[in-house]
């Protein structure tokens, strides 16, 4: 079965990772520049994690077991201990209360899975093999980190900021995806090396375009 790849926005919502060690560490590295607020629960952690609490305003730790309320407080859980008793029963709850779990190496207690992730700023890529091979979709991951173009998030913030100047001059939005079409196919073919000025030039060119097709 494969899954199906959901962006979610993750800032400020709040997010409980159970377990102190490696693991964890992995996952509070992946998640971190996504904004949320994220609790640690655990009687112990790793070096790692505490270096990042004395670093990060958005990464709380409990000294402690993990119990009911921490879970019913949570908009996403990850189970990262190596108890599967403890698994077990932080998934049961999580699909009582409708809570998405994470359940790692652990895909029977896994509502959704973590992807293989490329993010430069607005841009992010998640690579995912539906859990068969979770060395595999790194592997594709550095794949296709290596063909994109550099500054992509440059690139993306570009592009952004022309299709919100197109819309307030061209209403109908088939003619706006036509017009970016076109202005990608245009930036692409000089390398995406272009100046923001040089983009508006040719923006406008394709509008006036547009235009006498109208």
């Amino acid at each position: 079965m494969a899954y199906f790849p959901l962006f979610v926005d993750l800032e400020n919502k709040n997010i409980l990772i159970v377990g102190g060690g490696k693991v964890a560490y992995r996952k509070v590295i992946k998640l971190l520049p996504f904004e949320a607020k994220i609790t640690i629960v655990s009687p112990e952690i790793c070096l790692e994690l505490q270096t990042l609490l004395e670093n990060n305003k958005n990464l709380v730790y409990k000294k402690k077991d993990v119990d009911v309320d921490d879970i019913k407080g949570a908009f996403v859980v990850i189970s990262a201990t190596n108890n599967s008793s403890v698994n077990n029963w932080i998934s049961e709850v999580c699909r009582k209360n409708n809570i998405l779990i994470n359940s790692v190496d652990d895909m029977e207690n896994c509502s959704f899975i973590f992807p293989a992730l490329i993010k430069k700023g607005a841009f992010v890529a998640g690579i995912s093999t539906s859990g068969k091979t979770p060395d595999g979709a790194a592997f594709l991951r550095d794949l296709v980190e290596q063909a994109l173009p550099e500054k992509v998030d440059e690139i993306i913030e570009n592009l952004g900021n022309l299709r919100r100047d197109l819309k307030l001059i061209v209403p109908e939005q088939k003619f706006r995806a036509e017009i970016m079409h076109s202005l990608l196919g245009y930036y692409s073919n000089n390398n995406f090396e272009l100046s923001y000025e040089d983009l508006q030039k040719e923006l406008k060119n394709l509008v006036n375009n547009i235009s006498v097709k109208i």
